[in-house]
């Protein structure tokens, strides 16, 4: 589950599965609110097959993004799931960072 943001996703899914193959054949993102963080991961990079990749040292990242310049729309976010915040690329579109709680 790449939680980079709630960009458009490119994705195009196979209609016939066979088993140990991927259901998604190519995906650039994905963004949910979800209720159990662990649970969600699990379905999508075991059932799906999607990569994870989750930041980390959030308030770091945040420091160097903004000594580069990116416009973020909110300040970070901390709740039991993790912290999150929301960066625009240059369209506007949203980026969400996350970084797992504990």
């Amino acid at each position: 589950m790449n939680q980079k943001g709630s960009s458009e996703a490119s994705s195009e899914a196979g209609s016939n599965t066979k088993e140990g193959q991927s259901v998604v054949l190519s995906l650039w993102g994905v963004r949910y609110q979800v209720k159990d963080v662990s649970r969600s991961v699990a379905f999508y990079t075991k059932q799906l097959g999607l990569k994870l990749e989750q930041v980390k040292d959030l308030p770091a990242r945040i420091e160097a993004l903004k000594k580069a310049g990116l416009h973020f729309r909110n300040e970070m976010e901390v709740g039991p799931g993790g912290k999150q915040i929301q960066l625009e690329d240059p369209d506007g579109n949203p980026i969400e960072l996350f970084e797992p709680a504990g």
